[in-house]
């Protein structure tokens, strides 16, 4: 059973709310109530007995007084918001601003603003009751980045490290190549995981996994048919998402670098999003925009962010302070520049922890693994420690 939300209609127009009443009532569990605001006082949740657990703001030509009394109420006071409004490029930027979760304009695409309400309630009632893994976003502020070599290296470290169970996943439809840097087969079951999300359970989700040696499980996909974003359906996507958060420890997802509804549904569901950046004032600059479109369009806080720097060196003139004052993000992590080792390893497929276990990068991003979990590394690769737990638990 789906999970439903008390849902507050409110605006000026009383046509406009009794349009939306219409939409929703009867067709989702949601409980939906009205509210008329007057001209005197346009703040929708201006003095409720209760608040809302989520606010659908119908804006008229007065928008911008409407969005500015909302904007008044703290983010974390205000229940996620749904705007209906004009289809104006200007109005649609002040509700972003305002952190509105989505954004429609009449006559109202039904489908599409119950996918949206739902949403809201599985991120406020159905994920909080299945106890989920914890899932790690990592993206590129800039191409090239390396957010892969990151995603695939953090994965490995938390399976052969920290001793997890893990999962990594490659969204990127169209290049993605995971799989390679593990030596295993350049195919694999994204695309029909997602399709079949709907009666799948774990077991039959491990049937589309890669399996590493290390025990590490990767999910991807290099389907010789174009797949592109239109092609997935968000709502699959976000089962398949909490149907892999509830089989494993960890959850480490290689997004491509774009902001659509195939990666805003990831990045939003992230417990931390990696931001990968190399040490030019571009990559700075293309951080702060993927940062803004995080914060305005998704709702993402930046305590959710931490900035990855890869490739770093200590005599470049563009210090970490340089990028933590820019960014506005205290969270900086550097990994530094072991470019030869890193191409090596990727070009013969074996995981750099296993190629270089000492390297500076190995090294770094176990930390960064140590630090995400809440766990300290074993010694080695494959510890004797570790080597008693496995065959103390077969």
């Amino acid at each position: 059973m789906k999970p439903s939300l008390r849902v507050l209609l409110s605006g000026r127009d009383p046509g406009q709310l009794e349009e939306l009443e219409k939409v929703l009532v009867g067709a989702t569990a949601h409980v939906v109530s009205l509210r008329h605001i007057g001209n005197a006082n346009p703040d929708p949740l201006y003095n409720l007995p209760e608040a809302p657990e989520a606010l659908i703001f119908c804006v008229t030509g007065a928008w911008e007084d409407e969005l500015s009394a909302l904007n008044e109420h703290p983010l974390e006071q205000r229940p996620p918001t749904i705007v209906v409004g004009p289809e104006n490029i200007a109005v649609m930027r002040q509700a972003m601003r305002a952190c509105a979760r989505d954004y429609f304009s009449f006559p109202l695409p039904e489908y599409d603003l119950k996918l949206s309400l739902n949403r809201i309630a599985n991120e406020l009632h159905g994920d909080k009751a299945t106890g989920h893994a914890r899932l790690t976003a990592i993206i590129n502020a800039k191409g090239g980045s390396g957010a892969s070599t990151i995603a695939s290296t953090l994965a490995h470290s938390l399976v052969a490290r920290i001793d997890q169970r893990v999962a990594l996943l490659d969204l990127d439809f169209q290049f993605g190549h995971l799989s390679s840097l593990f030596d295993l087969p350049p195919d694999g079951g994204l695309v029909d995981a997602i399709t079949c999300s709907e009666s799948m359970d774990a077991m039959a989700l491990e049937g589309h996994m890669h399996k590493h040696k290390s025990g590490l499980h990767i999910l991807g996909d290099t389907s010789q048919q174009l797949v592109v974003p239109g092609d997935i359906e968000e709502g699959q996507l976000k089962k398949l998402i909490n149907l892999v958060r509830s089989s494993y420890q960890q959850v480490v997802v290689d997004l491509p670098r774009q902001i659509d509804p195939v990666t805003g549904c990831v990045l939003e569901s992230a417990d931390c999003i990696l931001l990968v950046v190399q040490q030019s004032v571009a990559h700075v600059q293309d951080a702060r925009q993927m940062i803004r479109y995080l914060n305005t369009y998704l709702g993402i806080s930046h305590k959710q962010i931490k900035v990855v720097v890869n490739r770093w060196e200590k005599r470049q003139d563009l210090e970490t302070n340089d990028i933590r004052k820019s960014l506005e993000i205290e969270d900086i992590i550097c990994i530094p520049n072991d470019f030869t080792k890193v191409a090596e390893s990727a070009n013969l497929g074996i995981p750099l922890l296993d190629f270089a276990p000492s390297s500076p990068v190995s090294r770094s991003v176990t930390k960064l693994a140590e630090t995400l979990s809440g766990k300290k590394a074993d010694a080695g690769t494959f510890g004797f420690a570790k080597v008693l737990r496995k065959l103390a638990r077969t």
